[in-house]
Protein backbone atom coordinates (compact mmCIF):
# COMPACT_ATOMS: atom_id res chain seq x y z
CA UNK A 1 0.00 0.00 0.00
CA UNK A 2 1.27 3.68 -0.55
CA UNK A 3 1.42 5.57 2.28
CA UNK A 4 2.09 9.69 2.55
CA UNK A 5 5.46 10.74 4.10
CA UNK A 6 4.99 12.93 7.09
CA UNK A 7 4.22 16.23 6.83
CA UNK A 8 3.57 19.32 8.62
CA UNK A 9 -0.03 20.12 7.52
CA UNK A 10 -1.07 24.42 7.56
CA UNK A 11 -4.55 25.98 7.50
CA UNK A 12 -4.16 29.78 6.71
CA UNK A 13 -6.66 31.99 7.07
CA UNK A 14 -5.92 34.50 3.57
CA UNK A 15 -4.03 34.53 0.61
CA UNK A 16 -1.55 36.83 2.12
CA UNK A 17 -1.08 34.43 4.78
CA UNK A 18 -0.96 31.32 2.63
CA UNK A 19 2.17 32.94 0.49
CA UNK A 20 4.36 34.08 3.59
CA UNK A 21 3.94 30.36 5.17
CA UNK A 22 5.47 29.22 1.43
CA UNK A 23 8.32 31.98 1.50
CA UNK A 24 8.76 30.97 5.33
CA UNK A 25 9.25 27.01 4.41
CA UNK A 26 10.70 27.45 0.97
CA UNK A 27 11.35 24.54 -1.57
CA UNK A 28 10.11 22.18 1.62
CA UNK A 29 6.58 23.70 1.27
CA UNK A 30 3.60 22.85 -1.23
CA UNK A 31 0.24 24.73 -2.11
CA UNK A 32 -3.05 21.69 -2.00
CA UNK A 33 -6.23 22.74 -2.82
CA UNK A 34 -8.18 19.43 -4.23
CA UNK A 35 -5.16 17.22 -3.83
CA UNK A 36 -5.68 15.16 -7.37
CA UNK A 37 -2.06 15.37 -8.02
CA UNK A 38 0.00 15.96 -5.30
CA UNK A 39 -1.45 13.75 -2.87
CA UNK A 40 -0.61 10.69 -5.64
CA UNK A 41 2.79 12.35 -6.08
CA UNK A 42 3.49 12.31 -2.66
CA UNK A 43 2.50 8.86 -2.00
CA UNK A 44 5.05 7.76 -4.62
CA UNK A 45 7.79 9.92 -3.66
CA UNK A 46 7.71 12.11 -6.58
CA UNK A 47 6.97 15.05 -4.45
CA UNK A 48 8.41 15.23 -0.92
CA UNK A 49 7.28 18.55 0.76
CA UNK A 50 8.00 18.80 4.54
CA UNK A 51 5.13 21.39 4.89
CA UNK A 52 1.46 21.18 2.54
CA UNK A 53 -0.05 24.15 2.85
CA UNK A 54 -4.46 23.93 2.67
CA UNK A 55 -5.62 27.07 0.23
CA UNK A 56 -8.86 25.18 -0.93
CA UNK A 57 -11.21 27.43 1.84
CA UNK A 58 -9.90 30.90 0.67
CA UNK A 59 -12.96 32.52 -0.31
CA UNK A 60 -10.52 35.12 -2.58
CA UNK A 61 -9.64 32.18 -4.97
CA UNK A 62 -13.52 31.24 -5.55
CA UNK A 63 -14.96 34.45 -7.25
CA UNK A 64 -15.90 35.15 -10.99
CA UNK A 65 -16.39 38.66 -11.86
CA UNK A 66 -15.94 41.56 -14.41
CA UNK A 67 -12.48 43.77 -14.18
CA UNK A 68 -12.34 46.47 -16.61
CA UNK A 69 -13.98 44.74 -19.47
CA UNK A 70 -12.12 41.29 -18.91
CA UNK A 71 -13.19 38.49 -16.53
CA UNK A 72 -11.45 37.42 -13.69
CA UNK A 73 -11.46 33.95 -12.57
CA UNK A 74 -10.35 32.62 -9.55
CA UNK A 75 -8.07 29.61 -8.92
CA UNK A 76 -9.48 28.17 -6.21
CA UNK A 77 -12.66 26.90 -8.40
CA UNK A 78 -13.33 23.39 -8.95
CA UNK A 79 -13.38 22.21 -12.29
CA UNK A 80 -16.86 21.40 -12.27
CA UNK A 81 -17.80 25.16 -10.78
CA UNK A 82 -15.86 26.58 -14.25
CA UNK A 83 -17.77 24.05 -16.49
CA UNK A 84 -21.15 24.42 -14.80
CA UNK A 85 -20.47 28.63 -14.78
CA UNK A 86 -23.16 30.16 -16.64
CA UNK A 87 -20.47 33.32 -18.08
CA UNK A 88 -17.75 30.71 -18.87
CA UNK A 89 -20.09 28.13 -20.74
CA UNK A 90 -21.41 31.48 -23.15
CA UNK A 91 -18.70 33.58 -23.36
CA UNK A 92 -15.20 31.50 -23.28
CA UNK A 93 -16.47 27.77 -24.38
CA UNK A 94 -13.20 26.14 -24.96
CA UNK A 95 -12.45 26.82 -20.75
CA UNK A 96 -15.61 24.89 -19.90
CA UNK A 97 -14.59 22.50 -22.54
CA UNK A 98 -11.41 21.42 -21.26
CA UNK A 99 -12.86 21.65 -17.85
CA UNK A 100 -15.11 19.10 -18.01
CA UNK A 101 -12.89 17.33 -20.02
CA UNK A 102 -10.61 16.55 -17.21
CA UNK A 103 -10.32 12.85 -15.22
CA UNK A 104 -13.72 11.96 -13.83
CA UNK A 105 -16.70 13.77 -12.15
CA UNK A 106 -15.13 12.75 -8.78
CA UNK A 107 -12.03 14.35 -9.35
CA UNK A 108 -13.46 17.09 -11.11
CA UNK A 109 -15.23 18.33 -8.09
CA UNK A 110 -12.11 17.92 -5.55
CA UNK A 111 -9.75 19.26 -8.60
CA UNK A 112 -9.02 23.19 -9.08
CA UNK A 113 -8.54 25.39 -11.87
CA UNK A 114 -5.25 27.04 -10.36
CA UNK A 115 -3.84 23.11 -9.83
CA UNK A 116 -4.52 22.04 -13.76
CA UNK A 117 -2.84 25.29 -14.57
CA UNK A 118 0.23 24.17 -12.41
CA UNK A 119 -0.25 20.85 -13.03
CA UNK A 120 3.25 18.94 -12.50
CA UNK A 121 4.52 17.62 -15.80
CA UNK A 122 4.29 13.93 -16.89
CA UNK A 123 6.40 11.12 -18.13
CA UNK A 124 6.40 7.46 -18.15
CA UNK A 125 9.89 6.91 -16.64
CA UNK A 126 8.46 9.33 -13.70
CA UNK A 127 5.15 8.59 -12.94
CA UNK A 128 5.81 5.13 -11.36
CA UNK A 129 6.31 3.96 -7.96
CA UNK A 130 9.30 4.78 -5.85
CA UNK A 131 10.79 0.98 -6.33
CA UNK A 132 10.19 1.60 -9.59
CA UNK A 133 12.02 4.33 -10.46
CA UNK A 134 15.02 3.45 -8.41
CA UNK A 135 14.86 0.22 -10.70
CA UNK A 136 16.27 2.43 -13.20
CA UNK A 137 18.25 4.74 -11.24
CA UNK A 138 15.58 7.43 -10.87
CA UNK A 139 15.74 9.81 -13.60
CA UNK A 140 16.34 13.84 -14.08
CA UNK A 141 13.47 14.90 -13.14
CA UNK A 142 13.98 13.39 -9.47
CA UNK A 143 16.48 12.07 -7.58
CA UNK A 144 18.73 10.74 -10.81
CA UNK A 145 20.55 12.83 -13.51
CA UNK A 146 19.67 11.34 -16.74
CA UNK A 147 16.57 11.58 -18.91
CA UNK A 148 15.64 8.60 -20.11
CA UNK A 149 13.85 9.75 -23.08
CA UNK A 150 16.20 10.96 -24.74
CA UNK A 151 19.64 10.13 -22.44
CA UNK A 152 21.78 12.82 -24.12
CA UNK A 153 19.47 15.25 -23.81
CA UNK A 154 20.49 18.03 -21.36
CA UNK A 155 17.14 18.58 -19.83
CA UNK A 156 14.00 16.91 -18.55
CA UNK A 157 11.87 15.99 -21.32
CA UNK A 158 8.67 15.59 -19.16
CA UNK A 159 5.34 16.85 -20.78
CA UNK A 160 2.53 19.24 -19.73
CA UNK A 161 -0.73 17.30 -19.53
CA UNK A 162 -2.51 20.05 -18.73
CA UNK A 163 -6.03 20.63 -20.16
CA UNK A 164 -6.93 24.21 -19.67
CA UNK A 165 -3.33 25.51 -20.26
CA UNK A 166 -3.67 25.43 -24.17
CA UNK A 167 -7.11 27.33 -23.52
CA UNK A 168 -5.51 30.45 -21.93
CA UNK A 169 -2.98 30.56 -24.24
CA UNK A 170 -4.98 30.71 -27.46
CA UNK A 171 -6.98 33.02 -25.50
CA UNK A 172 -4.70 35.27 -24.32
CA UNK A 173 -5.42 35.32 -21.24
CA UNK A 174 -3.42 36.25 -18.14
CA UNK A 175 -2.18 34.70 -14.80
CA UNK A 176 -2.17 36.71 -11.91
CA UNK A 177 0.41 35.38 -9.10
CA UNK A 178 0.84 36.82 -5.44
CA UNK A 179 4.27 37.03 -3.54
CA UNK A 180 5.08 36.76 -0.17
CA UNK A 181 4.87 40.71 -0.28
CA UNK A 182 1.79 40.94 -0.98
CA UNK A 183 2.10 41.98 -4.32
CA UNK A 184 0.41 40.97 -7.24
CA UNK A 185 1.68 40.27 -11.41
CA UNK A 186 0.10 38.98 -14.10
CA UNK A 187 1.98 37.08 -16.76
CA UNK A 188 0.55 36.61 -20.10
CA UNK A 189 -0.43 32.61 -20.04
CA UNK A 190 1.87 32.33 -23.55
CA UNK A 191 4.82 33.83 -21.42
CA UNK A 192 3.96 31.45 -18.23
CA UNK A 193 4.36 28.24 -19.12
CA UNK A 194 8.45 27.33 -20.08
CA UNK A 195 9.70 24.24 -22.47
CA UNK A 196 11.32 22.26 -19.41
CA UNK A 197 10.22 19.23 -17.45
CA UNK A 198 11.79 20.66 -14.54
CA UNK A 199 11.16 24.49 -14.40
CA UNK A 200 8.11 24.19 -16.41
CA UNK A 201 6.73 27.72 -14.78
CA UNK A 202 8.03 30.81 -14.87
CA UNK A 203 7.01 32.04 -11.07
CA UNK A 204 8.69 32.47 -8.42
CA UNK A 205 8.36 29.25 -6.07
CA UNK A 206 6.62 31.68 -3.10
CA UNK A 207 3.95 32.71 -6.12
CA UNK A 208 0.65 31.55 -5.60
CA UNK A 209 -1.40 31.57 -8.95
CA UNK A 210 -4.58 33.53 -8.06
CA UNK A 211 -6.64 33.56 -10.54
CA UNK A 212 -7.19 33.57 -14.80
CA UNK A 213 -8.00 37.13 -16.39
CA UNK A 214 -9.71 36.52 -19.62
CA UNK A 215 -9.98 38.96 -22.34
CA UNK A 216 -13.65 40.04 -23.50
CA UNK A 217 -14.74 37.87 -26.23
CA UNK A 218 -15.83 41.06 -28.85
CA UNK A 219 -16.87 38.84 -31.43
CA UNK A 220 -14.40 35.70 -30.42
CA UNK A 221 -15.90 32.17 -29.98
CA UNK A 222 -13.65 28.83 -28.64
CA UNK A 223 -13.60 25.77 -28.68
CA UNK A 224 -11.17 22.97 -27.05
CA UNK A 225 -10.22 19.08 -28.65
CA UNK A 226 -8.79 16.39 -26.40
CA UNK A 227 -7.01 13.29 -27.99
CA UNK A 228 -6.12 10.74 -25.27
CA UNK A 229 -6.03 6.85 -24.79
CA UNK A 230 -9.20 6.20 -23.41
CA UNK A 231 -12.73 7.59 -24.77
CA UNK A 232 -13.97 7.75 -20.75
CA UNK A 233 -10.85 9.71 -18.79
CA UNK A 234 -7.42 10.08 -19.43
CA UNK A 235 -4.60 13.00 -18.97
CA UNK A 236 -4.32 14.29 -23.06
CA UNK A 237 -1.94 12.79 -25.76
CA UNK A 238 -2.94 16.32 -27.47
CA UNK A 239 -5.10 18.81 -26.29
CA UNK A 240 -5.85 21.40 -28.70
CA UNK A 241 -7.76 25.22 -28.35
CA UNK A 242 -8.89 27.20 -30.66
CA UNK A 243 -9.73 31.23 -30.52
CA UNK A 244 -12.00 32.56 -33.90
CA UNK A 245 -12.87 36.02 -34.63
CA UNK A 246 -15.96 35.81 -37.21
CA UNK A 247 -16.67 38.91 -39.79
CA UNK A 248 -19.21 38.78 -42.25
CA UNK A 249 -19.79 35.17 -41.12
CA UNK A 250 -16.22 34.28 -41.54
CA UNK A 251 -13.05 33.79 -39.76
CA UNK A 252 -11.07 36.99 -39.74
CA UNK A 253 -8.60 35.93 -37.31
CA UNK A 254 -7.77 32.73 -35.07
CA UNK A 255 -5.22 31.56 -32.89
Amino acid sequence: MLRLPNFHYHVPATVAEAVALKAEHGPRASYVAGGTDLWPNMKRRQQEPHHVIQISHLEELHDVREEAGRVRVGAGLTLTAVHEHERIARDYPALAEAAESVATPLLRNMGTLGGNLCLDTRCNYYDQSYEWRKGINFCMKKDGDICWVAKSSPKCLAVSSTDTAPVAVALGAEIEVMSAKGETRRIPAGDFFRNDGIDYMKKEHDELVTSLHLPAPNGWRSSYVKLRRRGSFDFPVLGVAVYVKFADSKGANAK
